[in-house]
């Protein structure tokens, strides 16, 4: 058993910080890179005014000896737990992907004693004084703030169901203490199905191509419903990996249904599910669609949770790349209900399409923990039974103004 002696930050007026392995959430991260991106944010922590680093050998051993993980998702927890052995009062994870010649660089740092965590993101070119700038900016924003300005859900004392503008194109609504962000849509159109990026992946289900109109903006859950936003509507939370800012799961299209009544009777707005089109829509970035493969790119690793890197579990949501629009995790993490029954696509164009008059399944969309890269992509169509539960299973909400 090895043994340490933290030497803390008492006198010194300074606040430690132990910086976490490298996360490879793309295979072509080299280790060259990791090791850059590691000394840049660790010379970034010694060079702001207040904060020095932690040892990293000594950081590197207590995360070995105690049997935390140093490849793949590094879970809240576990930066808690190692944090409290240090001795530091923050803990930093860079993650990394590369995409299109540019880096995808999540910067997350965990404040040890309140527990809460916050993420940034930069996606600089793939040049090593493009990297440092970024890991240089990123690591001072978040230690200036000290761990504010969080991408997962905001607690907030008392409030009320009135939305608060936050940017021009999202607004916040709080229930009981609970804030949650919806995006603007505009309405335009596109072309739904199997479309030419999608390449040989489709199923046949995607098949006819058409094209969609939809007239009337809306608003879409910034990120999938989470645990604690379901608790704090419905009193319950049925998930099988409990956590307030992981998606709530284990939510059939009928719960789902009755968590947007009771929202609705809540805040005197009209929430209800996306139909299918609606979440295609923003799925594919609106407006500002680039047309990818994925929500959000073309590498799925910096957009998705999904089986070749969750870990075979849910994460907090919002942690990796959001797409065009600003939306997380409409590809990976947990499959999301849609309003419409299942049925076949034709090839005429539609207006506002609400799917078949009639079926015996709802529509999922947009991949999974336990799925791969296949059916992550935005025009993957699944389905099930409305009354069927799995941990593989949740919703977002849309929001008519």
């Amino acid at each position: 058993m090895i043994v340490f002696v933290s030497i803390a930050f008492m006198g010194y007026g300074q606040k430690k910080v132990a910086v976490w392995e490298v996360q490879r959430m793309s295979d072509n991260i080299s280790v060259p890179r990791c090791i850059l991106v590691r000394g840049a944010i660790e010379e970034a922590v010694d060079n702001t005014p207040g904060y020095n680093k932690y040892d990293r050998a000594m950081f590197d051993a207590i995360i070995a000896e105690h049997n935390f993980q140093l490849s793949g998702a590094v879970e809240d927890e576990d930066m808690k737990q190692a944090g409290k052995m240090a001795g530091v009062q923050y803990v930093i994870v860079p993650e990394c992907a590369i995409e299109e010649g540019y880096f995808i660089l999540n910067v997350r740092i965990l404040d040890v004693e309140s527990g809460k965590s916050s993420t940034v993101q930069e996606t600089p070119q793939n040049t090593v004084p493009e990297i440092k700038s970024a890991c240089t900016k990123m690591s001072k924003r978040l230690l200036s703030s000290s761990g504010g300005n969080s991408q997962t859900s905001t607690r907030s004392e008392g409030g009320n169901a009135a939305p608060q503008k936050q940017a021009e194109n999202v607004i916040t609504i709080t229930v009981g203490n609970v804030n949650f962000d919806m995006v603007k849509v505009e309405a335009g159109s596109f072309v739904m199905g199997c479309t030419s990026e999608q390449g040989s992946d489709c199923w046949g289900s995607e098949s006819p191509y058409h094209r969609v109109t939809i007239t009337q903006d809306y608003y879409i859950g910034k990120f999938e419903v989470t645990q604690e936003l379901y608790e704090a509507v419905m009193g319950v939370n049925p998930s099988n990996w409990k956590a307030f800012d992981r998606p709530v799961e284990n939510v059939s299209w009928n719960d789902a249904q009755d968590f947007c009544a009771e929202l609705s009777r809540i805040t005197g707005r009209r929430f209800s599910l996306p139909t299918e089109a609606e979440w295609e829509y923003a799925a594919r970035g609106g407006k500002k669609s680039t047309n990818a493969k994925y929500s959000g790119g073309s590498s799925v690793a910096a957009v998705a949770w999904y089986d070749g890197n969750s870990g075979s579990q849910t994460h907090p949501v919002g942690r990796l790349r959001p797409n065009e629009l600003g939306v997380y995790d409409m590809s990976g993490n947990v499959c999301e209900w849609c309003q419409d029954w299942y049925g076949d696509y034709g090839s005429a164009s539609q207006t506002d399409p609400m799917g078949s008059n009639s079926g015996y399944d709802r529509v999922l969309r947009g991949g999974c923990w336990g799925g791969n890269a296949r059916i992550c992509r935005v025009a993957n169509r699944s389905f099930s039974s409305p009354g069927f539960r799995g941990s593989n299973s949740g919703f977002r909400v849309v929001l008519v103004p």
